[in-house]
């Protein structure tokens, strides 16, 4: 067997000096990284002695050695009746008259500690969670593609910020919060600073940390009351080999970095509790930093001093990256050469929807798959789900000349696809990602028995529901097990596939607006955002459902009153616009302004509102942006970001002005700069001088364009938000299904964006 204490050869020793030395540190310095009080064992080490296997391997791992390049292999494999080497307490041949002190028995356990988890950290990480593998496990250092994050905006932000390389832009913050949109690869990105991290590529203000990597719905089914997350991640260490005593010592001397992985996968009603136990760990240990992934536009922790970035779409040489990966990580033949005919045709331009997809990891996965097996795209994202799920269940083993046996003969392919519909609408509709065993088996035996399905008993009946659950985890991996007895979907963008396929077949049988109710009402919520779109995008005739959520949205105006002076000023504003674009391009252009939205929401109704704004359109865009960084000013004055404003209110050089204004304005910045003047004051001036001074900025810019001053009220409340939201999701599913006659959307368009209005269908 191994031995416990491990030496280094000669040449390890050369080595390791080069390495030491080129670093420039001490024993003193080296002992602390490796988590030691003292730096004996390190003498022991480059004096080629016995080391403590762990503390040996940490040694080399520090210093990015190969631990197994630098043992002495002689003495690496012992006689089974060879004593275990101990190490020498004797302290004569110690420099410096070193001698084992108290504590280092302390500082060794710790290095264990660390030595399994980075262990555990290996096995979690090092192989990529796919929706759909093919014929071999992929690792993450065979197609990961280096991500790139930026400070998060809200959508439709017209100026996008300026992106960095994922681990340059985490290292500087202790407390983090990662979002990205389904599938834009949140998991495989911490999966990728996890191991940084555990290799020392990585650090926390020059300090090397631990990983600690959790995906946060395995805390899906501990019920609420017995949600700790502390004692969560103990049991698991205990698990995997570590002491209490150890764990102890993890926490306060450890220098942890917890990786949590999927906010939006956590049950509502657990939030608040996760949140506030992180919150409490982040204040008990100082040293302790966080990295939490999360759904953009969906529940966010609120800790103190979170900093937020997102991840951002693939480029072009990210995807050509990916691609050529894809292929060749597969083990595919002529991959290479499969990689460029797919880039090629993936750059046609009557691709340029599907090349939108790929600025998704998950979708580009998919669409490599889709490609791979038949040489074509589809034009619509339900189409390529399909294709995906099709080639699950079935086609992708007919291709390879694997059939496999199929132990429920009375289901077939179609009931198989029902039954999956019907679990992801189920379970979404209860907003679980995670179902127990007891729920998953009891909707497959109830699915089974509606469509016929003979069994002698019911205790037979669940046992085939068992069967079929091994089957779509082993046989088509379309689900997997996340612990033992608990179930989900390989990714959420399946159950919300399924869910809208399960809504798109039910409307069959749906002929009056009325009939979406249940679907509609959701339109608020932006976790069913995606559903309704990919439902809207399958209905064959899908103008009962798109009035159904117009209602909707109506009726949230109506519930919200703070809505209406908003819409009625954008309304204004486009019926006195001498621009030249619709009605409801112009419309969307105040709202996205008012809203600090951006411009998305209009140049998807006006394509030219993208390309140059005509005077009166920029003006009023200048001038909605002064009213909003004057008020976010006040709210946090600098001298840096005032003197910016005050530059900014000199608009006469790029715009007309009325005379009034432009003296008003002139007047303003006159007053903003004398309080600038005096830095020691500014404060006390914002707080009693600032609301009159904006109120004087918002009435001056209200008389010179006749805008309701109500219109002009910044004060954000989050029903605006969410009406935002529901507007472009109506706007993109007008553009998503194809069935749509251009009369009808024209119609459908003009009643966009308005408190009450009513149309017919010619």
């Amino acid at each position: 067997m191994a031995k416990r204490s491990l030496q280094a050869s000669q040449s390890g020793i050369i080595q390791a000096k080069r390495a030491f030395d080129r670093r420039g540190w001490t024993q003193e310095y080296l002992a602390a990284e490796v988590g030691l009080q003292t730096r004996q064992s390190i003498w022991k080490f480059f004096s080629g002695r016995p080391v403590e296997r762990h503390i040996f391997i940490d040694i080399c791992f520090t210093l990015d050695l190969d631990w197994e390049t630098i043992v002495d292999r002689a003495a690496f494999e012992p006689n089974e009746s060879e004593p275990v080497a101990t190490v020498p307490t004797a302290t004569a041949a110690a420099p410096d008259g070193d001698a084992p002190v108290a504590g280092q028995e302390s500082g060794q356990d710790l290095s264990a500690a660390r030595s399994h988890l980075l262990t555990l950290t290996q096995a979690q990480c090092q192989l990529l969670e796919l929706p759909l593998d093919l014929h071999q496990p992929i690792t993450l250092a065979q197609l990961y593609t280096d991500a790139y994050l930026r400070p998060y905006q809200r959508l439709g932000h017209p100026q996008p910020a300026a992106k960095a390389p994922a681990t340059a832009a985490v290292q500087p913050h202790s407390r983090l919060l990662v979002l990205g949109r389904p599938g834009a690869g949140k998991t495989t990105l911490l999966q990728h600073l996890a191991l940084e991290i555990g290799a020392n590529r990585l650090q926390g203000n020059g300090q090397t940390c631990l990983p600690v990597f959790l995906r946060l719905r395995q805390l899906a089914l501990v019920p609420p009351a017995e949600l700790n997350l502390q004692a969560y991640l103990s049991q698991r260490w205990l698990a995997a080999g570590l002491s209490q005593p150890q764990i102890d010592q993890l926490w306060p001397q450890g220098h942890l970095w917890l990786l949590l992985d999927g906010w939006d996968e956590l049950p509502t009603e657990q939030h608040r509790i996760v949140t506030q136990q992180v919150q409490t760990l982040l204040d008990t240990y100082p040293g302790l930093r966080v990295l939490i992934s999360g759904r953009s536009g969906g529940p966010m922790p609120q800790l103190n001093g979170l900093v937020t970035l997102e991840l951002a779409e693939f480029g072009a040489q990210q995807i050509n990256t990916f691609v050529h990966k894809w292929f060749t990580a597969n083990g595919l033949e002529q991959g290479e050469t499969q990689a460029q005919n797919c880039l090629q045709a993936l750059n046609h331009p009557e691709n340029d929807r599907l090349r939108e997809m790929a600025l998704t990891p998950i979708l580009l996965h998919l669409i490599c798959l889709v490609f791979h097996s038949s040489g074509g795209f589809p034009s619509q994202r339900s189409k390529l789900y399909q294709r995906a799920l099709d080639l699950l269940l079935g086609q992708w083993d007919q291709q390879r000349g694997i059939y496999r046996h199929q132990p429920l003969r009375q289901v077939s392919s179609v009931d198989l696809s029902a039954l999956l519909g019907e679990i992801a609408a189920c379970s979404f509709a209860q907003g679980r990602v995670v179902l127990e065993a007891a729920e998953l088996l009891g909707l497959i035996a109830k699915s089974l028995v509606r469509r016929g399905y003979q069994s002698d008993s019911p205790e037979q009946l669940w046992a085939d529901s068992q069967t079929l659950v091994q089957v779509l985890i082993e046989h088509y991996g379309i689900l997997s097990e996340r612990e033992m007895g608990s179930y989900a979907f390989a990714h959420l963008s399946f159950q919300e596939y399924l869910t809208a396929r399960h809504w798109a077949l039910a409307a069959l049988a749906i002929r009056r607006p009325e009939d979406w109710a249940d679907l509609a009402d959701h339109l608020p919520d932006a976790r069913w955002h995606e559903v309704i779109g990919l439902t809207v995008e399958m209905v064959p005739q899908a103008e009962t459902l798109w009035q159904a959520l117009w209602q909707a949205s109506q009726r949230y105006v109506i519930h919200h009153p703070e809505l209406q002076p908003l819409l009625r000023w954008a309304q204004r504003q486009a019926d006195q616009s001498t621009a030249a674009y619709s009605p409801v391009a112009l419309r969307g252009f105040y709202l996205g302004l008012r809203l600090d939205q951006g411009l998305d929401l209009a140049t998807a109704l006006d394509s030219r509102l993208a390309v140059d704004l005509p005077p009166c359109l920029a003006l009023d865009q200048a001038l909605i942006h002064l009213l909003q960084r004057s008020q976010q000013w006040l709210r946090n004055p600098s001298l840096q970001t005032g003197f910016d404003l005050a530059f900014g209110l000199d608009l006469k050089p790029r715009f007309a002005l009325a005379d009034r204004l432009t003296t008003t304005l002139e007047q303003l910045q006159a007053q903003l700069l004398d309080a600038l003047g005096d830095e020691a004051e500014l404060a006390a001036w914002c707080a009693q001088a600032g609301a009159a001074w904006f109120t004087a900025l918002q009435h001056a810019i209200a008389a010179d364009r006749q805008w309701d001053v109500n219109g002009l009220d910044t004060a954000s409340a989050p029903s605006l938000a969410v009406y935002y939201r529901m507007q472009r999701l109506l706007v993109d599913c007008l553009r998503h299904n194809r069935t749509f006659a251009a009369a009808t959307v024209a119609t459908f368009e003009q009643c966009l964006f308005g408190e009450e209005v009513q149309y017919e269908l010619a």
